[in-house]
């Protein structure tokens, strides 16, 4: 048996309506007020996951005390190497100290070191001391003993080499170098020696 329902019946009109305003209702409450709401806990559920991994990125950066002391001992240890290479004064005592070591290790005879002239840099930031050195050895301890020379903890460079041989009587050289075979003097080698010096330079300069 069909039954017959009347749209336009009013009581019909009235039960629809009874039914259709809450949904209505539920539906405005979910679109204009639930969802909004969950679109914002979405977005600061975002941002709280962002901040926490900001903040564990900060927490495995930070350093401990010790941890700093030592990168900060590191850190002077690597300043004082860079000024060793190019000090604001030249200490000559330290330098012949220097030499003298290398000297020994090469089996040569530095017979001169002296001042030939001191360059100031202009706006570049260094200076530099040239020294006329005289060095009497052989082939070999002379290439040893500039190697060497190179490898200290300075700046330094050297031009203008004149090499002569050294002529010697075959009795006197024999009475001279016995047991000195390896520590031979048949060159004599001058060459200037430059270091290298830190120079401030002024701001005016600078900005050239």
């Amino acid at each position: 048996m069909a039954i017959e329902f009347d749209v336009r019946d009013p009581k019909n009109q009235k039960l629809i309506m009874m039914f259709l305003i809450p949904v209505v209702i539920v539906a405005a409450f979910f679109q204009f007020m639930v969802k909004p709401l969950k679109e914002e806990v979405a977005a600061k559920k975002a941002e709280l996951t962002t901040a926490r991994q900001k903040l564990a990125a900060v927490k495995n950066s930070m350093k401990t005390v010790d941890e700093m002391n030592a990168e900060r001992d590191e850190l002077k240890g690597r300043l004082a190497e860079m000024e060793a290479l190019l000090p604001v004064e030249e200490d000559v005592s330290v330098l012949l100290s220097q030499f003298s070591a290398v000297e020994r290790e090469s089996n040569v005879y530095l017979v001169g070191f002296d001042v030939q002239e001191r360059i100031e840099g202009g706006d570049r930031p260094y200076k530099a001391n040239k020294y006329r050195m005289t060095v009497e050895a052989g082939y070999h301890q002379f290439a040893s003993f500039i190697g060497r020379i190179m490898t200290l903890p300075r700046i330094m460079s050297f031009s203008d080499l004149r090499i002569a041989m050294n002529t010697f009587d075959m009795q006197e050289k024999e009475e001279n170098y016995e047991g000195l075979e390896n520590q031979p003097r048949n060159l004599t080698i001058e060459c200037t020696l430059t270091t290298y010096l830190f120079q401030e330079v002024a701001s005016e300069e600078k900005a050239k």
